[in-house]
C-alpha cells in the first residue's frame, strides 16, 4: 500500500515537471528568507502595535464600569464584564446637554456646517483660479502665481491677535455672528490648494480643452464639464486635508466660540469632557466614549475616500 502510494506521488511530481510540449522543466527555487526581511517584518508589526495600542485602550477602557475603575489597584488591560455606562452618560446627563441636545452630539452637527460650507466654496475657487492659471492668457500670469505661493509661507497663526480685533470691529465677536470668522475667510480660493492643484492640473491634457472649444463650449461649460470631474482625486484629497483641519480646529472655536454653547463645536464639547473630570469626577468610561465617538467620523471618511485621496496626491489623474 505504501509503495502504491509512493509511486502516486512520483507521478505526480513527474507531472508537475513537465511543460506543455511534454518536455521536462526545472522547478524554480523558492528564493530564501532573508534576516533582513525577517527583522523588517518584525520592526513594522511592532510599530503597528505601537500605534495601535492607544485606541484599543480607548475602546476597551470606554466599556468598562465605573465600579471596576473605583477598586481597580492596577491597570485594566481587559474588563471583568463590558457595560455602556459611559455611552449612556455621555447621552443622559444634564450637565452636557445644551437645549436638551447633548453636547456632543450638537458640537458634531456645528463642526460639520461651520467646517463643510467653506471648505466646498474654498475647493470650488481654488479649482477655478488653478484652471485660470492653467488655460488663462493675461499678463504677469506667472507673477501673480508666484505671489499666490509667497502667500504660503506668511505665519497667519501669528495674526490670531490682530484678526480678532479686526472682526470685533465689524461685531462679528458676539452672539451668533461670532460663527463668521470661522466660515468667511474659507469661501474664497487657499493659496495652498491653488499650488497644489495647478500641477495637477497641468497633467491633464490640453487637447481635451482645445477640443471642447472647438465644439463651441465657452469657459464655464469647460469647467464644469471637463476639469471639475477630471479633477475629482485631487480634490478629494485637498478635501480630506481641509476637512481633517477645520473638524480639529480648537483655538479658532475657542477664540470665538467659548461663550456662544448653542455654537460650540465638538473640539469645545471634547474639552468640556475633560474638565468634567479635572474637577474631580474621574469618569473614565465616559471620557474615553467621548473620545472615540469623536474619532469615528474621520475615520469613516477617510476609509471611503482612502482611494482617491492616494490618486490625488500621486498626480496621477492627468491622462491623455
Amino acid at each position: 500500500m505504501q509503495t502504491k502510494t509512493l509511486r502516486i506521488l512520483n507521478n505526480l511530481q513527474s507531472d508537475e515537471l513537465k511543460s506543455s510540449d511534454g518536455n521536462f522543466k526545472p522547478r524554480k527555487k523558492r528564493e530564501p528568507v532573508s534576516v533582513g526581511r525577517i527583522a523588517t517584518y518584525v520592526v513594522l508589526g511592532l510599530y503597528t502595535l505601537w500605534i495601535l495600542a492607544p485606541f484599543m485602550i480607548i475602546l476597551i477602557s470606554s466599556f468598562t464600569p465605573r465600579s471596576e475603575f473605583e477598586t481597580a489597584k492596577s491597570f485594566i488591560w481587559w474588563p471583568k464584564e463590558f457595560s455602556l455606562e459611559g455611552y449612556q452618560r455621555l447621552f443622559t446627563n444634564k450637565t452636557f446637554n445644551v437645549g436638551g441636545i447633548p453636547m456632543l452630539l450638537r458640537g458634531f452637527l456645528n463642526t460639520m456646517w461651520i467646517t463643510l460650507i467653506p471648505l466646498a466654496s474654498g475647493l470650488l475657487q481654488s479649482l477655478l483660479v488653478a484652471y485660470c492659471y492653467w488655460q488663462g492668457k493675461f499678463p504677469f500670469k506667472n507673477s501673480l502665481f508666484m505671489f499666490t505661493v509667497t502667500l504660503m509661507f506668511i505665519p497667519l497663526g501669528a495674526f490670531g491677535f490682530v484678526g480678532y480685533m479686526f472682526y470685533d470691529n465689524l461685531g462679528w465677536t458676539e452672539g451668533w455672528q461670532s460663527v463668521l470668522p470661522l466660515i468667511v475667510p474659507g469661501l474664497f480660493a487657499s493659496a495652498s490648494t491653488v499650488f497644489f492643484l495647478r500641477p495637477y492640473l497641468d497633467g491633464i491634457s490640453g487637447e481635451i480643452v482645445e477640443a471642447a472649444r472647438i465644439d463651441g463650449m465657452n469657459f464655464w461649460q469647460i469647467f464644469f464639464t471637463i476639469v471639475l470631474p477630471l479633477s475629482k482625486p485631487a480634490l478629494i484629497a485637498q478635501f480630506i486635508f481641509g476637512f481633517v483641519g477645520g473638524y480639529n480646529n480648537y483655538a479658532g472655536a475657542l477664540m470665538y466660540l467659548v461663550d456662544e454653547k448653542s455654537l460650540w463645536t465638538l473640539q469645545l464639547a471634547v474639552q468640556q469632557s475633560v474638565n468634567y473630570m479635572m474637577e474631580g469626577d474621574f469618569d473614565y468610561a465616559f471620557q474615553c466614549a467621548t473620545a472615540l465617538l469623536s474619532m469615528l467620523p474621520l475615520i469613516i471618511v477617510y476609509l471611503i475616500c482612502q482611494k482617491f485621496f492616494i490618486e490625488g496626491i500621486s498626480f496621477g489623474g492627468g491622462k491623455e
